[in-house]
């Protein structure tokens, strides 16, 4: 029996020294073969390699330099409708997102309704007022004459020449002291003369350019149309491209539209309230050349420190001197308690707590907006002084943190 054993243990493979025999051979492989060692790098083909990145960089900005300028040039003569297509949508927007509801998403139509709504409520009315301007300006003189009487303007030469005032009415009128109150009446009816020919000019220079106002208007109401239409998009691709980050890029435009807002809800929806009033004033009192003295309310209203009053108390005393006493203190009580008070609850209300810019550069950049862009700068201007110190707001912050 323990040779059957010897035997049954002997015709077994061995295993274990074929493993380890395999071992030994593979680390005898490992041995054997040679470890591969990093390849070194030329610095002179490493310098070249930077290089060119560098003067693909460079050319790419070259090229997408020359691209920005060359659209610069395209849209530049355009820029004014452009702009006016941003300020309206930006105004429009939230009649927008009511007809979007009522549409029910459908941005085409929405847009169309919004737009058709801009042309009839801006548009049109503008048109019609500067119609009525162009007529009531080219006949200046004799409507103040007829509306005031004949003698009104000889009364109030009277009352100059005899009052304590009466070397000053001859030093603004350039007339001669001597020739007492028929001068002063002349010298005012040169100055309303005057003022007619400067306004008529204007008038008279923008009814010439009739086909470039009217390309203007149809240019601004398709981008108005298509700002609405894809305005969003185009708000979440300019927010992806600038160096910001999201939440400072989200900040800066919302103070631009929210300035924008801000100033058209309190200077010019103000303004042109306060216009509206003096006009029915005016119409009501029986005041030559309403239209007219309704658009110089507006311009008056607009300025700082100066108001409505410049225009609605001359217009008043006018009548007094007219003889028309009820209409000229009627029109006197109702522009002091209505129209010039009227500024005082109405702006903080539309204004809110959403402008807070200071009074200085907010007067500044009104004028210089005026100058530089006319009536459209009376919002650019603002904004521009928003976007400003909210970037530097941003920067400030970024340079503490």
């Amino acid at each position: 029996m323990s040779l059957a054993r010897d035997r049954s243990q002997g015709s077994r493979p061995d295993v274990e020294p074929a493993e380890h025999a395999a071992a030994a051979a593979d680390q005898d492989s490992a041995a054997e073969t040679p470890s591969v060692a990093p390849l070194a790098v030329d610095p002179a083909i490493s310098a070249v390699a930077a290089f060119r990145r560098r003067a693909l960089a460079v050319g790419f900005g070259v090229v997408a330099l020359a691209v920005v300028a060359l659209l610069v040039i395209i849209y530049l003569p355009l820029a004014r409708s452009i702009l006016w297509a941003v300020t309206l949508a930006i105004l429009f927007y939230p009649v927008h997102r009511r007809f979007l509801t009522a549409f029910r998403g459908h941005a085409h139509l929405a847009a169309l309704a919004s737009t058709l709504l801009a042309l009839f409520v801006v548009v049109v009315p503008a048109f019609l007022i500067f119609m009525q301007l162009l007529q009531e300006t080219q006949n200046l003189w004799p409507s103040i004459r007829q509306g005031l009487g004949p003698d009104t303007f000889l009364k109030l030469a009277r009352v100059l020449e005899e009052s304590p005032l009466r070397p000053a009415a001859h030093w603004l009128f350039g007339t001669d002291p001597a020739a007492g109150a028929a001068a002063i009446e002349k010298g005012i009816e040169q100055i309303v003369n005057g003022f007619r020919d400067l306004v008529l000019g204007q008038l008279t220079a923008v009814s010439r350019s009739a086909p470039r106002v009217l390309l203007g208007v149809v240019i601004t109401l398709f981008t108005f149309f298509f700002f609405l239409r894809s305005g969003p998009r185009w708000i979440e691709n300019v927010k992806s491209g600038l160096p910001l980050d999201r939440t400072h890029a989200d900040h800066l435009l919302h103070i631009a539209g929210q300035a924008v807002g801000a100033v058209f809800r309190g200077v010019l929806v103000t303004a042109g309230i306060q216009a509206v009033l003096a006009g029915l004033g005016y119409w009501v009192a029986g005041a030559p050349v309403p239209i007219l003295l309704a658009s110089l309310t507006l311009i008056t209203a607009l300025v700082p420190f100066v108001g409505p009053v410049a225009v609605w108390l001359p217009t008043a005393i006018g009548l007094l001197l007219a003889g028309h006493r009820v209409a000229g203190a009627g029109l006197f009580v109702w522009g002091m308690c209505v129209v010039s008070l009227v500024d005082n609850f109405l702006r903080p209300y539309l204004i809110g707590r959403e402008m807070k810019l200071p009074i200085l550069w907010l007067f500044l950049a009104i004028i210089g907006g005026l100058r530089v862009f006319g009536f459209l700068g009376l919002m650019l201007g603002p904004a521009a002084l928003a976007l400003f110190l909210a970037c530097y707001r941003i920067y400030t912050e970024e340079r503490s943190s």
